[in-house]
């Protein structure tokens, strides 16, 4: 069974839009959030670090893959949303602040719902262009 959700979850990334790919990145970073909250609040400082440090190389990867100069000021004011995080992340993460990894819990959740927005305005879009085509080929939706 779990080498059938395997091919699936394979499946899914690879023909995933690159929306969706932010969309599920985002997901992941805040799942490895809430499991480093989880288990610093039973005091596993190890499996703490080694989840709160795969939620920080998924923002350091976001920082990384944006386009200054394509993406003006929102780009800019990401990169430093990003920064902040990871600095944050991490000082929360060496002094065993939850509330501190809860703050990156919330932006990270706030960016993804805004993300989501955009993914499901661009879904919307392409379901009108999709019905004009169909439209002026006599087809209707």
């Amino acid at each position: 069974m779990n080498d059938i959700y395997s091919v699936y979850k394979k499946n899914d990334i690879s023909t995933s839009s690159p929306l969706k790919m932010v969309l599920m990145l985002y997901d992941g970073a805040i799942t490895f959030l809430k499991k480093a909250v989880e288990f610093a609040e039973q005091g596993d400082i190890k499996n703490k670090n080694i989840y709160a440090n795969k939620a920080r190389d998924i923002i350091v990867e976001f920082n990384n893959s944006l386009n200054i100069q394509q993406g003006g000021e929102i780009a800019v004011k990401l990169r430093s949303l990003y920064f902040f995080m990871d600095r944050h992340l991490m000082i929360s993460n060496w002094n065993n602040d939850i509330q501190g990894l809860n703050d990156v819990i919330d932006l990270m959740s706030n960016l993804r719902e805004g993300w989501r927005d955009v993914y499901e305005q661009k879904i919307e879009i392409e379901a009108q262009y999709d019905a004009k085509e169909y439209r002026t080929a006599g087809v209707t939706v």
